[in-house]
Formats: structure tokens, sequence, C-alpha cells
């Protein structure tokens, strides 16, 4: 391993600790707590971030840029229907925050902390980080929704803002209970909020298929 790759390792590292304290105590944990209950040094951690915000925007934009390539890994079945492609993609979705709980948490204190955090310039990375992740969203469900050559009433840009605006305002918050759950622990709590959250959203892609598709 080369030092830019040992470098690279550190910084996430770093990154990943700072999320999992920031996510338990929130934003007035500080860089010498981080390090302490983690075995960084300090003279490690302010190496490769000068402050507690740059550190905080860094653990942000690494969670919108995962989030963005867990999208962008998902495989549509070409033998399945737009339906089924559309509910197993929302069921990974569900999985990626059962298995990164953290994650959504980080996301939720930035948008409240916002700009009583965060300068400026740590607010246009995070807004180009999370174009990223919008269009990772918006790519995957229009490859979806064009896998059968269907023609759509709408144009594409605005059945993709349709979709994210459902996911943000509907399944994300839905999804922030489930968090909850994975945190405490609460096995059986997970599942019944996963199950109804997905059939939730199987009813509105159905509600919203019915209705965008031209007739032949």
């Amino acid at each position: 391993m080369n030092q830019r790759e040992k470098s690279i390792n550190s910084i996430y590292y770093i990154i990943e600790c700072a999320i999992e304290e920031f996510a338990d105590k929130g934003s007035d944990v500080s860089l010498n707590n981080i390090c302490k209950q983690n075995g960084i040094s300090k003279g490690k951690l302010y190496h490769h971030f000068s402050s507690k915000e740059e550190l905080l925007c860094a653990c942000v934009c690494y969670a919108l840029d995962n989030l963005a390539t867990d999208i962008d890994e998902f495989e549509m079945d070409d033998s399945l229907r737009i339906e089924e492609n559309l509910h197993d993609y929302y069921a990974a979705r569900i999985r990626y925050w059962h298995e990164n709980p953290t994650h959504l948490t980080i996301l939720r204190m930035a948008y409240v902390l916002r700009r009583r955090e965060f300068s400026d310039e740590s607010m246009i990375k995070i807004a180009q980080h999370k174009q990223n992740w919008d269009n990772a969203m918006k790519n995957k469900v229009l490859e979806i929704i064009h896998s059968e050559n269907n023609k759509l009433k709408i144009s594409d840009e605005d059945f993709a803002e349709l979709m994210i605006l459902l996911y943000e305002n509907t399944f994300q918050a839905m999804e922030s209970k489930i968090v909850r759950a994975v945190i405490n622990n609460e096995t059986e709590n997970i599942k019944i909020l996963s199950d109804a959250l997905l059939k939730y959203y199987d009813n509105i892609i159905l509600t919203v298929l019915y209705g965008i598709f031209e007739k032949e």
C-alpha cells in the first residue's frame, strides 16, 4: 500500500468514526473526544481536518456519496415488471438504512444545523454532493421506468422530480422511524416498520405508474 492509499484509508477511518460519534452525541461532541474514543492521534486528525466544521462537512459528503454509490450499484432485472423492479429498488433503500443507520442520522443533523454550523463554502460543497445523490436517484428510477420502452404522459424531468419529492417527503421520513428502531435494536419493530413502508410505497408506485403511461 503506497502513501496515498494509506492517507485515503486514514481519512475514511476518521470520517467513519466521526459519523458514529456525531450520530450518537450530536454536533457538540469534541474532536478530542472523537480521538480518545477511537484511538486517533490529534496530530493525524488535524493533519487531515483543520476544524470540527470541516470534519462534519466531510462526514455529510461521505454519507451522501455512499448513498449515491449504493443507488448506482443497484442492478435492475430485465425479466421483472417495472413495479417489481421499483419494489426491489426501494427494498434496497430500506436495507441500506438497516446497514448504515448513522448515515441518515448525520444527514438529518446536518439539515437541522445548516447555516448555524456550516460556512458558505461548506454549504456549497454539501449541495454539490447532495446533487450527485439526487442525480443518482433520478437516473436509476428513469432507467427502471423506461425498461419496457413505455411512453410517459409527462417529461422525464417532471417524473423524476415527482419521485424525488415522494421519496424525500414520505419515504425518507418513514425511514427515520426504521433507523431509530435499528439503533435501539428493536428487531421486531424493524421488520414491522420496514414491511409497512415497503407496502405503502408499492401502493404509491402502482398509483403513479397507472397515471403516467400513455395507452397504446
